[in-house]
Parts: C-alpha cells; sequence; structure tokens
C-alpha cells in the first residue's frame, strides 16, 4: 500500500503545481481550466485520506501514532481541506479571489509537509499490519 501512496503524493504534487500556476495568474479566477485541476485534486486529496486511514489502522500502534502526533495529521488536515470546500463556492473564489489564493496556497503547504512528514517518518515505520487487540503480540 506503501508504494500506491507514493503514487498518490506523486499525483498530488503535480496538480498542487498546476493550481500554484494557475493561482500566480492575476484574473484566472474560476476558468475551466483552474475549475477542473481544483475538482481533480479534491478528488484525488479525499481519496488519498481514506487510503491513508485505511494504511494506518493497518499498521503497528508505533506507526500510526507518530503520524496522529504529528502537528499536520490527516485528521486536521482533512477537516481544513472540507472547510475551505464549504466556504470556497465559485461565486466567492470571484469575489475574493486574493483571499481564496492564499487559503488554497496554506493548504498546498500543510499538504506537502504532511506528505514529507509520512515519506520520512511514518513509512519508514511501517511493517507487519497490526495485530489483534488484547493479544500478547500487540502489547509492548
Amino acid at each position: 500500500m506503501i508504494d500506491q501512496l507514493r503514487h498518490d503524493h506523486d499525483r498530488l504534487r503535480a496538480i498542487a503545481a498546476q493550481l500554484r500556476t494557475l493561482l500566480n495568474q492575476d484574473g484566472a479566477r474560476i476558468g475551466l481550466c483552474f475549475a477542473a485541476a481544483r475538482w481533480a485534486f479534491t478528488r484525488e486529496l479525499l481519496r488519498h485520506m481514506a487510503m491513508e486511514k485505511q494504511f494506518l489502522r493497518e499498521q503497528q500502534h508505533a506507526c500510526a501514532d507518530v503520524s496522529t502526533r504529528s502537528p499536520h495529521n490527516a485528521d486536521n488536515l482533512e477537516r481544513r481541506f472540507r472547510d475551505h470546500l464549504a466556504r470556497w463556492s465559485a461565486m466567492e473564489i470571484d469575489a475574493n479571489w486574493k483571499d481564496y489564493c492564499r487559503d488554497l496556497r496554506e493548504i498546498l503547504d500543510v499538504l506537502e509537509q504532511r506528505m514529507r512528514f509520512e515519506e520520512r517518518t511514518v513509512f519508514p515505520r511501517a511493517g507487519r499490519p497490526a495485530t489483534s487487540i488484547g493479544s500478547p503480540k500487540s502489547r509492548p
């Protein structure tokens, strides 16, 4: 599953780069190219977050614990992104383009930090699937 998560990271980075380019263009606003990139990012990120949660449930406690304790943990990132989606309709984006750009850039920055953290700290700790709760092997 780590290979799939790494592949997701590559796709998310590519879409994020495309979004950053479009955010740098004054007046781009919610044109078709931007809308397509925005929704591709939404679809990929939410799918990835679901897969990441499944991955962490399957890992030993130490691996999941280090991920949860991160300031950019999956739950915080997902909640922040869902709030962003609820806040920014196409009309809001158009009316407040500069604020929207700043908000999306912050999310992209947090996502990049999260992906680096996973690649450097979480993935190397991954190993055997978690054992059953209460079994002798699941105790420290």
